[in-house]
């Protein structure tokens, strides 16, 4: 009796140790954010939107006299949603437009990621007290979006990836390094990988994304399961053969009742079987694909839901790994980056702009080399001090050398941030006066060393007197 008990005092001990482990991991584990600023930028977008068509009319909308009285939304809410609440009820008439203007501003701000600590909660505040004044217009995809600014807003890391405010740190940073004077020795450019850090405030976020998605699509699910529709697979046709959400015509498909039938069901099992499956790591990728299909197939048959789908695809990111995201951009294989990009040391000006190309490297994409520390014969053998002195020169790891204003829209185009003025730079007309307007700035371009070694004497020595070093307090 006395082992019974022991055994069974023993098993709970270690239950309660592994669920204590278990749920640490689950909620604690630092996470890599990159899947989190991709919802953020789409949800931003989505919020932007959605502000923006209430533009149109904001009288109709927000005004006194608008279709929603404002005296019989807080009358109705007082009954039903006590503690509701709207800034939009506190708005004069005459200032409707101009605050209006303001909470896109901030939507903008929190889309790219500026100062997203701050951004986040007023995001959320903005779009709660929308949709709280114009209950009249609230659907699903305002409470999807709802909730997903919430916890973005309540943890605070929605701008650790894919945002301006990493951006602008990681800028500063290259600021110090590029503020660096070269000495005889040379200063190496030692900006860290852009790839993000995992955190704990990342990974809560993502936690409370994915709990609720599975809250979502398993309700949907076992409601849908009260319709008769749903169980002798006739719901999908009632949808097709609306004409009230139709605009394509689906019709056609009454010839095939069978496909029909699968598609209902097919649609149904998703939802139910989703919260259970979703967390079979091998059927995920599979299951993240079923679940793009079934909403981009609601938006086709009933357009006024593709909203809804974006906000959903854009939750089901949170089921995404980080790294693989980077990847689609970096590529697999990061044991050398895709280009080197050859620079000269002694330029401050040069420095300058390899602080700001590092800082938007998603992830050591590119190797800056000092033209005047490294031997260029190694790097490409088509290379020579005097052409790298006039002009930047990136070397692809194909071994294309592109030279000057070119080499700048190749970086330009290798870096998500810099990717569409790169785009519209390279095209006919630009890239002629790109190339004029750079090489005068090349030209024109100042050095901060004076050479006397057989390192950086490209133009020969200027003095045969040392050059006195100078650095930052503390950066010696």
């Amino acid at each position: 009796m006395r082992r019974i008990v022991t055994g069974i005092a023993t098993y709970l001990a270690e239950l309660g140790r592994n669920a204590v482990q278990a749920w640490t991991a689950f909620f604690f584990k630092p996470c890599d954010p990159t899947s989190l600023g991709l919802i953020r930028l789409v949800v931003g977008l989505l919020a932007f939107w959605s502000l923006s068509v209430y533009g149109l009319d904001l009288d109709a909308f927000f005004g006194a006299d608008a279709w929603a009285n404002p005296e019989s939304v807080v009358q109705v809410q007082g009954f039903d949603k006590p503690l509701a609440w709207s800034f939009w009820f506190s708005v004069p008439q005459a200032l409707l437009r101009p605050v209006w203007v303001i909470c896109l501003l901030i939507f903008v701000l929190f889309t790219v990621g500026a100062f997203s600590r701050v951004t986040a909660v007023l995001a959320w505040v903005i779009y709660v007290s929308t949709v709280r004044r114009v209950p009249v217009s609230l659907f699903g995809f305002d409470q999807v979006m709802s909730s997903v600014l919430l916890y973005l807003a309540a943890t605070g890391a929605s701008g650790q990836a894919v945002s301006l405010d990493r951006f602008y740190a990681r800028w500063r940073l290259g600021w110090v390094i590029a503020g660096h004077r070269r000495g005889s020795e040379g200063v190496r450019w030692d900006l860290p990988s852009g790839a993000p850090e995992p955190t704990i405030s990342a990974n809560i976020a993502l936690r409370l994304i994915q709990l609720h998605l599975c809250l979502i699509y398993g309700m949907a699910g076992l409601a849908k399961l009260q319709g008769q529709g749903w169980w002798n697979g006739q719901a999908i046709w009632g949808t097709l053969a609306s004409g009230e959400f139709r605009v394509l015509d689906f019709t056609w498909l009454a010839a095939f009742p069978w496909l029909l039938n699968a598609l209902t069901h097919a649609s149904l099992a998703l939802e139910i079987g989703y919260p259970v499956l979703i967390w079979v790591r091998p059927l995920r990728p599979l299951l993240l694909a079923m679940v793009v299909m079934f909403h981009v197939g609601i938006g086709l048959t009933a357009p006024g839901l593709s909203e809804f789908g974006l906000a959903m695809i854009a939750g089901n990111l949170a089921f995404v790994s980080g790294p693989w995201l980077r990847s689609l951009v970096t590529g697999l294989d990061r044991s050398r980056p895709a280009g080197r990009l050859l620079f000269d040391g002694a330029c401050p000006r040069c420095r300058a702009s390899l602080a700001l190309i590092s800082a938007a490297d998603p992830d050591r994409m590119i190797e800056p080399l000092d033209l005047t520390a490294v031997d260029l014969s190694k790097v490409h053998p088509s290379l020579s001090r005097e052409a790298c002195m006039k002009a930047m020169h990136m070397v692809q790891t194909d071994g294309t050398v592109f030279v000057g204003y070119d080499a700048v829209v190749i970086v330009g185009r290798m870096l998500p941030l810099f990717w569409p003025a790169a785009v519209i730079g390279g095209l006919p007309g630009i890239r002629q006066a790109g190339r004029i307007v750079y090489q005068k700035i090349a030209d024109s371009r100042p050095r901060d060393v004076v050479c006397n070694d057989d390192v950086c004497s490209i133009h020969g020595p200027v003095s045969a007197e040392k050059p006195t070093m100078t650095f930052p307090r503390g950066k010696r």
